[in-house]
């Protein structure tokens, strides 16, 4: 276990605890057996994103632990447990601070300082580069590559730094702050700004999945202004924990929330120190000597700050240089700045209000003047103008988000003996609500949400989470039953001002209080998504299981990676029969997860995770090869080819250059276009204008196009006729109806018209002999389905079918 290990404990295959030894203890006092351990230590609801066991790691390995951000050797071994299931032991000591492992950490074998760095930041920071001024070469110091799009690309091509920021700020930023985060985060101006101060912040927004997410980069130099070679960037984002929000410094306990506090940016000790006790008794009060100190400690303390009082003659950085500086910074210019000169020059005063000052103060001071203007300017910036832009959405008058998170946690430690519970809403089909109904009719709805929430919630508060979102929170034994809960859904959309307005609900009852409140939100979430493509069930509450799936979820995407590399996905063939002669006619791909260990994943588990995360993609392409590869070894030896079709996904559909890959594919392989059809679902077809184009150019190019799962419940003939099928296959859905007389004269017809359109028909999910019987009445081309066969590995199917039919 190595000569450096000093703590370990136990963990079972659910990563519950189940021993951990004195060491372990101490380092770790939350350590309690029977709990997950990435919830005891980490209050997480799922694996540490470097989880040694989640992640399969081999042998001891060097990283920065999450809670601590401390450099450890991890070391996870499996061992059985008494009961005879098998476990891990993690075993865990202080990684020996080599060259190697620096260089390990920052791709920078020359720069182990930046170790020490990454340990100050700590774990607020879920990215951190440092960039070399004199290459521009960046070095990852740490990377979460779900935050940052298509940068690890980048990165791993070794792209310079302009190049690699240019892609964050498209992938990432939102339009409005495109332009400014391309100006603010210029190289040469970065280091420009840190040869005048040591660090700063750059203050942005990202627009994801229809919300506003906040974000700011930290701005670092290390050395000396004059001589510093290297520049840190750290990004965090300020949504993710609460203590970054605006509000969040009166939350914290003992905070000073009736005193205002002050900053005072004077070079005059005296008047400095005047102003200091002038103002002190009614006032915290901080000081800086210059506007360099001033943009330190404003940078900060901004959310603390009430308002600065900034003189404007000043050596090094003076008033108009700071008030120029801030502007850049749309956190600190929110700050009121109250300028104090001995000027009477009337273009000094214009110049500093063009800047954003908002008063001055002249010397010498009275304190009577002082002390009003002060009042005022903190009046108006928390009057209630000033607070609907801090705290109300503008639209519908309600909290935002950051605002809700200030308040509920206020509430919640003020309730502490209350249950409490969360719900949040979600509009249905929101898009087509502005594009059917104008985007006027779309803000009403939205006020009428907010009002009819508003005024039903006594014990509580509601919020805009963002879009078409909102959340609220209540507290007290209420009465959340489900019968009552879809009373009050159905009388919302009685009186909606458009007809059937449909929202989804995530309930989340009596919540665990010693979560974080973005986790309990994230719960609620859950619940809500559960029901996302359910249109029986406008709500959900949530439950255990459903936080089990979460996990499961979380972990399914952090293997994918492995699973790919280790071609644990592996294809399947389902036979497709020709119905007149019932010999093999070809058959369709399908693919299963089938783990190192031998367990299998089943496929109505990560496939429809995989298509709403986007990595359906690269599955698809994954089968794809492998398909095309079994043609080609078959071909080599002379075999028939029999044509098996492949499933493409409608985000495949929509990749970027999706047709070249495929045609490469094929081609590098040297087999016929007609070997490997490709089968739409029927739910892409219905997109016929959008891809149009795009199913022309796959037939162009060789490809043959199977309409899948034609009768599942949104069958289009406009599909049928303007995109260019070669087959229809008929879904289970249809033939389970065979056999009843509307259903037998539905398929009937279906087939008449496929066969005038030119159309093979095939039938799946063909489970009966009467089944099969009638679909042979029915002039049916071919089946597929458990009758015949059920889907079987490959190279059963080569064995079996393939080399039978070359006879």
């Amino acid at each position: 276990m190595g000569r450096n290990a000093s703590g370990m404990y136990v963990i079972d295959a659910e990563y519950n605890i189940v021993s951990y030894n004195h060491a372990a203890k101490t380092m770790y006092p939350e350590l309690k057996k029977g709990e997950k351990c990435y919830q005891c230590l980490m209050k997480q609801d799922v694996p540490c994103e470097n989880c040694p066991v989640a992640n399969g790691i081999e042998g001891p390995e060097n990283y920065l632990e999450p809670g601590s951000n401390m450099l450890r050797a991890i070391d996870a071994i499996e061992i059985e447990l008494e009961s005879g299931e098998m476990g891990h032991a993690l075993v865990f000591s202080a990684a020996e601070a080599t060259q190697d492992v620096y260089s390990e950490l920052t791709n920078n074998g020359e720069n182990p300082l930046l170790l020490g760095i990454v340990n100050v930041l700590g774990k607020n920071y879920t990215n951190i580069y440092s960039v070399n001024r004199r290459t521009h070469k960046i070095s990852v110091c740490r990377f979460h590559n779900r935050m940052l799009g298509g940068v690890g690309e980048s990165l791993l091509r070794n792209d310079s730094y302009d190049k690699v920021m240019d892609i964050y700020i498209e992938d990432n930023v939102a339009a409005e702050d495109k332009l400014r985060m391309h100006q603010a985060m210029d190289f040469e101006k970065i280091c420009d700004r840190l040869r005048k101060v040591p660090q700063f912040k750059v203050h942005y927004r990202v627009y994801r999945n229809d919300t506003i997410y906040h974000y700011y980069v930290k701005c670092a130099r290390i050395g000396e202004a004059d001589s510093f070679e290297d520049v840190v960037l750290a990004f965090a984002n300020e949504d993710s924990d609460v203590r970054h929000s605006e509000m969040e410094s009166i939350l914290e306990p003992g905070g000073t929330a009736s005193r205002r506090k002050l900053l005072i940016i004077e070079d005059n000790e005296l008047n400095r120190k005047l102003l200091t006790e002038l103002l002190e008794d009614s006032y915290d009060v901080m000081t800086a000597c210059d506007g360099e100190e001033g943009l330190k400690l404003l940078g900060e303390n901004y959310r603390d700050i009430s308002a600065v009082l900034l003189d404007v003659s000043m050596p090094i950085c003076d008033g108009f240089q700071f008030l120029e500086r801030i502007q850049d910074d749309v956190m600190l210019s929110s700050v009121p700045v109250i300028v104090i000169t001995g000027s009477n020059r009337p273009e000094d005063e214009v110049r500093c209000l063009e800047l954003g000052a908002v008063d001055f103060i002249r010397k010498p001071y009275n304190i009577r003047i002082v002390k009003g203007k002060i009042n005022s300017v903190i009046k108006l910036r928390e009057s209630a103008i000033v607070l609907s832009a801090l705290e109300y959405d503008e639209l519908t008058g309600i909290y935002i988000r950051q605002a809700f998170f200030h308040h509920a946690k206020t509430l919640m430690r003020f309730k502490q003996d209350e249950k409490f519970h969360v719900i949040v809403a979600d509009v249905k089909n929101f898009k087509w609500i502005n594009g059917t109904y104008g985007e006027k009719t779309g803000d009403q709805v939205l006020q009428y949400l907010a009002d009819t929430y508003k005024s039903r919630i006594h014990n509580g508060m509601v919020a805009r989470y963002g879009g078409d979102q909102f959340v609220t929170i209540m507290y007290g034994n209420l009465p959340l039953e489900a019968e009552t809960v879809d009373k009050a859904i159905r009388r919302i959309e009685e009186e909606a001002p458009v007809p059937k307005l449909a929202v989804n609900y995530g309930i989340y009852k009596d919540v665990d209080k010693t979560l974080s409140l973005t986790l309990i939100c994230d719960r609620a979430f859950l619940a809500m998504k559960s029901i996302q493509d359910d249109y029986e069930h406008p709500f959900a509450f949530y439950d255990d299981e459903m936080g089990r799936k979460h996990i499961r979820d979380r972990m399914m995407e952090n293997e994918f990676e492995k699973a790919i590399r280790n071609e644990e996905f592996v294809v399947y063939l389902q036979p497709k029969y020709n119905v007149v002669t019932e010999e093999i006619a070809g058959a369709e791909a399908l693919v299963r997860w089938r783990k190192k260990d031998g367990s299998m994943v089943s496929p109505g588990e990560f496939i429809p995770l995989y298509e709403k995360d986007g990595l359906i993609v690269r599955l698809d392409e994954y089968v794809f090869q492998k398909v095309c590869e079994i043609q080609k070894n078959h071909m080599e030896t002379g075999g028939k080819l029999l044509p098996i079709s492949v499933n493409l996904s409608r985000a495949s559909i929509h990749y970027e250059n999706m047709i070249l890959r495929y045609v490469r594919i094929v081609e590098e392989r040297g087999i016929p276009f007609s070997a490997v059809p490709i089968e739409l679902t029927e739910t892409a077809a219905l997109y016929n204008v959008q891809i149009r184009e795009l199913t022309e150019k796959m037939v162009h190019a060789g490809f043959e196009l199977h309409m899948d799962d034609f009768g599942s419940g949104y069958s289009s003939m406009t599909s049928l006729n303007q995109l260019p099928f070669d087959t229809l296959k008929l879904d289970k859905s249809l033939i389970d109806y065979i056999e009843n007389t509307r259903g037998m004269e539905v398929i009937r017809h279906t087939i008449a018209l496929a066969h005038s359109l030119g159309m093979q028909v095939l039938a799946e999910g063909v489970e009966t002999a009467g089944q099969v019987a009638l679909l042979r009445e029915l002039d049916c081309d071919e089946i597929q389905g458990f009758y015949y066969s059920r889907p079987v590995p490959w190279e059963e199917f080569v064995d079996r079918f393939m080399k039978k039919s070359d006879k």
